[in-house]
């Protein structure tokens, strides 16, 4: 059985499925942006089951800061998909790597104890500059690998098969983002169709990723 690597970072960069415009509150995206990058940070990868508010603990996030360009407050192309505790960290800070730029595996990396290390100084600027590093987010991580060891030496455990589904398994509230009028329309609308809502429905999306 081929378990998930949650702390794996793309090796390619982003590339935007969905394109709303028009809301004029940014934080009108949320829908967009949580089926956009997987329900999960994209700077640390925490997901949103892992928190037990769920999708509450993560925002909207502008990659450029809206005190640096004002004008991109409500472009989507300026989003991100953020937890609260990497939103409240970068602030308005100036990052060097952008994830729908670039490809974050070539920069940043997590090893098997948890840690996360820079790979290039890029990578070490964007863990000092969120504190990826910190205590509880290695903790967060050791427990979450603890988990997967678990799962691969007891496979056929029902609680531990439940506790895994409930970790890496998909969000039960799943956008319908078919159901969403963004007042500017939406550049992408074939995005619309391979959404997971959509996924879901059809019976495409599998048990855990």
């Amino acid at each position: 059985m081929e378990l998930p690597n949650p702390f794996q970072y793309p090796k390619s960069p982003h590339i935007r499925r969905h394109g709303p415009v028009g809301y004029p509150d940014y934080g009108r995206y949320k829908p967009f942006l949580r089926d956009e990058f997987e329900f999960r940070c994209v700077y640390c990868l925490e997901r949103e089951r892992w928190y037990p508010n769920r999708g509450d603990s993560f925002s909207a996030d502008h990659f450029t800061p809206k005190s640096i360009q004002a004008g991109r407050e409500t472009d989507y192309e300026n989003l991100v998909y953020s937890c609260l505790r990497c939103n409240s960290f970068k602030a308005t800070k100036v990052l060097l790597l952008d994830p729908t730029r670039t490809a974050l595996a070539d920069h940043v990396q997590v090893d098997e104890d948890g840690h996360i290390v820079g790979i290039t100084s890029e990578g070490q600027d964007l863990i000092d500059l969120l504190d990826l590093d910190h205590d509880r987010a290695v903790e967060v991580r050791q427990e979450i690998v603890k988990l997967l060891r678990v799962k691969a030496e007891y496979p056929s455990d029902s609680n531990v098969h439940a506790l895994y589904l409930s970790r890496f398994g998909y969000p039960n509230d799943l956008p319908d983002l078919k159901a969403l009028r963004p007042p500017g329309g939406n550049l992408k609308p074939e995005g619309l169709e391979r959404c997971h809502f959509e996924r879901g429905k059809a019976g495409l999306l599998p048990d855990v990723y």
